[in-house]
């Protein structure tokens, strides 16, 4: 368990060879569970769009999120739990693919501009 007192790792994906960034990012991961990126190349505008998108699907009624069903175990939606009430999360199994991107967005009935949103997301880190 991490000390309180150290500060969330930071990772800088530019210029660092792959084997010490699968190192640090490990290493990160182990230790915090978590890990700040910076560097990345994802536009500040799409990052914006993406925190407002998912809030806004976070906001939906409870029956349209609990669509979110799982791929594989524990990859769906996680409502939130008397032993956790400050946590709620959706799943999207495979971020990469264009055909479960746009599932998981019929299933929430995400808007267009939301659908683009996410596919904007996953061109912009291929790119």
């Amino acid at each position: 368990m991490a000390d309180l007192n150290e500060v969330i790792p930071t990772i800088d994906l530019k210029g660092v060879p792959d084997e010490k960034l699968n190192q640090r990012i490990r290493e990160a991961s182990e230790r915090w569970g978590c890990f700040k990126v910076i560097n990345h190349g994802v536009s500040s505008s799409l990052l914006s769009e993406m925190k407002k998108t998912v809030t806004d699907l976070h906001e939906r009624p409870h029956e349209v999120k609990i669509r979110n069903t799982d791929v594989i175990l524990s990859s769906g939606y996680k409502p939130r739990s008397e032993l956790n009430p400050l946590y709620e999360s959706f799943g999207l199994f495979d971020v990469a693919s264009p055909q479960a991107i746009n599932t998981f967005c019929d299933k929430l009935e995400a808007s267009a501009e939301q659908r683009f949103v996410c596919f904007s997301l996953l061109y912009d880190c291929r790119l």
